[in-house]
């Protein structure tokens, strides 16, 4: 019998799985505010180029340095300072801003000589995303889930904290490195952890949390408030504080502790669920748990010895590993192409970051529907296709609509595709997550956001629409039509129980008739028992005589 067995029979989706659920999701919170926090860090503002020699040629002695720039502006003209690296072939000294916010572009003149900055930044802290992911998936199947989370989840407070201090764009881009491993850690470890607490039937609620969602939503708020990129760090920081606090009533995963040999352990989170839900625990929870044990000890290889290697022993495993590894990528791309790319939208910046991240909220909610009434693969083909759609519309208006309408138009497609391609990471997510065995569940979908991590660090690269918007629009295309098609190579996942071991398959039994066929055995066994115990004494008796 699985463990998810046991959930149904203590009240399914009770207050206990209610409360974890949302405790462990509040960690993805603090996680998308810095994830996409160069959004507003990196934006590049109007500028002029200010040439100034020797103020005393050309100012009288009481005139302030202010005053001087803008008499030099004044003095080449707007336009001829305006977005220009020099002026009449003398290189800018200096940079007068058309903006209130502070940036690291505006705090450390990362335009002209050093506009390449931005990019190196965006594309080192996702490469720390991409170790931070390794490193958790690795970590978390030895050491558990709770540890390696709440970890990380300190360690982002911490770096934030630091980064908000930054005297320079070196020390910067080391402090979002580090801020990028937390990242990759939380994101990676959050989703499994979540799911190895309910049952079969709830599992797609994971994927419909807004949480990372809700993170962004918030640091568009705030960074209309603060308007300072240190402010937004320290910000940031509280709310992971917060998060990591959170930890002290959450659980290790009682089917990690169950694989790992900590049948007790496994056995009092069980009783803690009985308890929060009001409900008693099975009388063969001991058995269940000691044969999952069991299943992973016949296994080829022990448990400690699982590394990425494993996911490429056997076909089944490599299958997976590949298609999702290519999923996460085409994902990170669309997605974060989209996002960081919200600078040239036409409009308010801050209120496109907000929509592009509340807009997904509300068709959030129909995946959990979809999942359970379609399955994750049709879900996952659903929304792979709507947003291939408006993107398709976007560079249909980039090559052939002309006028005010164009940008609009282009502005509204480029929502519907975020919404759309973010609601079809949340069904990719809990369907791969779903389809790894557990004792490599945490690698593959460690390996798994590494796609997504690799498509961060090229996105900035792949998808520039400020000097490429047309082939941009054409690659995201070209990326969701294969998408779309490899969707069919993989098997579907819904009303399965996860599979434990990497020599099994899922149970195509929903848990409702799983519970009832070990029932049905037990008493079986039982009757069996007992016939042989009416038998057993005549066998002695005719052997003494």
């Amino acid at each position: 019998m699985a463990i998810e067995t046991l959930y149904d029979h203590m009240g399914g989706m009770g207050r206990f799985q209610v409360m974890t659920s949302i405790l462990i999701a509040l960690c993805q919170v603090p996680a998308g505010w810095s994830m996409l926090q160069m959004t507003f860090a990196g934006i590049i503002p109007d500028f002029h180029c200010l040439v100034w020699e020797d103020s005393d040629n050309y100012a009288d002695p009481g005139q302030n340095k202010d005053d001087i720039i803008l008499s030099g502006i004044v003095k080449n003209s707007l336009n001829d300072t305006l977005n220009k690296c020099s002026v009449n072939g003398t290189s800018c000294n200096r940079f007068l801003y058309d903006t209130s916010a502070e940036t690291i572009i505006t705090e450390w003149n990362l335009v002209c000589d050093l506009s390449w900055v931005k990019k190196i930044v965006i594309s080192i802290q996702m490469a720390g995303v991409l170790i931070g992911a390794i490193v958790a998936g690795q970590f978390s199947d030895v050491f558990g889930r709770k540890r390696v989370l709440y970890t990380f989840a300190f360690a982002h407070t911490f770096v934030n904290v630091i980064c908000g201090f930054s005297s320079g764009w070196i020390m910067f881009g080391c402090m979002r490195f580090l801020i990028g491993v937390c990242i990759g850690a939380i994101v990676v470890v959050v989703a499994p952890y979540q799911m190895e607490f309910l049952p079969v039937k709830w599992r797609p609620l994971m994927g419909i949390l807004p949480s990372f969602t809700l993170g962004v939503t918030i640091f568009a708020g705030a960074a209309a408030l603060l308007e300072h990129w240190s402010h937004l760090h320290f910000a940031c920081a509280g709310l992971s504080l917060i998060s990591f606090l959170c930890g002290w009533f959450v659980p290790e995963s009682p089917r990690w502790l169950a694989v790992h040999g900590r049948i007790g352990e496994a056995e009092q989170v069980i009783q803690r669920i009985a308890k929060m839900n009001r409900t008693n625990i099975p009388d063969d929870t001991l058995s269940i748990l000691q044969s999952m044990r069991e299943s992973v000890n016949r296994s080829i290889v022990k448990m400690r010895k699982y590394t990425y290697f494993d996911l490429f022993k056997r076909k089944f495993t490599t299958k997976l590993s590949l298609v999702f590894f290519y999923y996460w990528f085409m994902l990170a791309v669309v997605y974060y192409g989209i996002y960081f790319g919200v600078g040239s939208f036409v409009g308010n910046i801050y209120l496109n970051i907000f929509l592009l991240a509340v807009m997904e909220i509300p068709v959030q909610v129909s995946i959990f529907f979809m999942n359970n009434r379609i399955g994750r693969r049709k879900t996952t083909l659903v929304f792979l296709i709507l947003c291939f759609m408006p993107l398709l519309g976007c560079l249909l208006f980039r090559e052939l609509s002309v006028g005010p309408v164009k940008d609009t138009a282009i502005n509204v497609l480029s929502l519907i595709a975020k919404m759309m391609i973010g609601c079809a990471w949340s069904s990719i997510q809990v369907w791969g997550t779903e389809l790894f065995p557990t004792v490599v569940r945490n690698l593959g979908c460690g390996f798994s956001t590494l796609g997504a991590r690799v498509g961060g660090i090229l996105a900035p690269f792949i998808i520039d629409f400020d000097e490429m918007m047309s082939l941009s629009y054409g690659i995201l295309c070209v990326l969701l039509v294969l998408g779309t098609l490899v969707a069919f190579i993989v098997s579907e996942t819904k009303g399965k129980v996860l599979n434990d071991h990497v020599n099994g398959r899922m149970n195509s039994l929903t848990n409702k008739d799983e519970f009832q066929r070990e029932r049905m055995e037990s008493k079986i066994v039982s009757v069996q028992e007992n016939i042989t115990d009416c038998y057993e004494p005549k066998e002695k008796k005719d052997n003494s005589i």
